[in-house]
Order: structure tokens, then C-alpha cells, then sequence
């Protein structure tokens, strides 16, 4: 296999070591709870919905997460829900942009590069900026998705786990 070092610039190895190690399911232990009950959790007290989508219902602001229980392990998907900042999906990055007149937007990365800028705000508003109408844009290397590390009881957690692994992407 050939050296990528010198063609992949240093974000882009994280990227695709990132994708590796997400796809690498490692399952070693069980977790009980109630699937059912990890819906309404989802959709109800979580508002997952709000920013993920499954299946047909939800938003596109988040990640797709309709077959998340096929492509995630449990524990990454609890590090996800409880320090969201942890292991960010690519392209799910916050833009941060300042206008000329001092107004602060962030947002979902949908693209950043030397010239544009395009996100998402958590409305749903699509916004796109030309680097020489801004003061500043950059991307950070941080989540928008609060953590739910105080939100959730332990048995909820659980519940939402057990609701995530049963997204197949299949109809379920």
C-alpha cells in the first residue's frame, strides 16, 4: 500500500482514521433496555428529531442516523450522545462566520474552503458566504449537539441505546 502522508493533508488522515475506527465494531458487551421506550425518549425528551433524521422523519441539520445500529458500536454511540465533542462525523464540523457589522452566525459545516462557506444554522437555515464579504470564517473542530451527559437518567440512556441499535436501515 502506498504512503498517503504527502497527498492527504493532516485533517483529512484524521478524517478517514475517524471513519475507520467508527466502521470497526468491537461489540464486547450487552446492554438492556426497552427499544420502545428509547423512541420516545429519541423523538419526545431527547428532540433528537430536531436535528437527526431517521428514516423519512426528522431533520437533515445532524447526521442520518437510520442505520446507525449497522455502522456504530454502543460505546460509541454513548460517547456521542454523552461528550458529543469526542469523535466529530466528518463534515458535521461547526462555521463560525462574522460579518462585517459584527454579527456572530455558526452553524453545520456543509462546506468550508478558501473561498466560501457554507452551514446550516439549528433553524434549518441554509446560509452561504463569500470569504471577502466576511470579517472571518473558520471551522471548529466542535459539536453543536449539547451533551446529554445531565439529561439522562441512566435507564434512558440505556433505553436510547438499545432504540439506536435496532436502526438497520431495513424498514425498522
Amino acid at each position: 500500500m502506498p504512503a498517503y502522508g504527502e497527498r492527504i493533508d493532516p485533517e483529512g488522515i484524521w478524517r478517514l482514521v475517524s471513519y475507520i475506527r467508527s466502521v470497526a465494531r468491537r461489540e464486547t458487551s450487552t446492554i438492556q433496555g426497552d427499544a420502545a421506550a428509547g423512541e420516545k425518549t429519541f423523538w419526545g425528551k431527547g428532540g433528537c428529531g430536531a436535528c437527526h433524521r431517521i428514516g423519512s422523519r426528522g431533520s437533515g441539520i445532524g447526521p442520518n442516523l437510520s442505520r446507525v445500529g449497522r455502522e456504530r458500536s454502543i460505546a460509541y454511540l454513548r460517547t456521542s450522545i454523552l461528550t458529543p465533542d469526542a469523535d466529530l462525523t466528518p463534515g458535521y464540523g461547526t462555521i463560525h462566520v462574522v460579518l462585517p457589522n459584527g454579527k456572530s452566525m455558526i452553524g453545520v459545516e456543509r462546506n468550508l474552503d478558501d473561498f466560501s462557506a457554507q452551514f446550516i444554522d439549528l433553524s434549518g437555515n441554509y446560509h452561504s458566504f463569500v470569504r471577502e464579504d466576511v470579517t472571518s470564517m473558520t471551522r471548529e473542530n466542535r459539536s453543536l449537539m449539547p451533551s446529554y451527559e445531565k439529561v439522562f437518567t441512566p435507564v434512558e440512556l440505556n433505553d436510547l441505546l438499545v432504540y439506536l441499535r435496532t436502526l438497520r436501515g431495513d424498514g425498522r
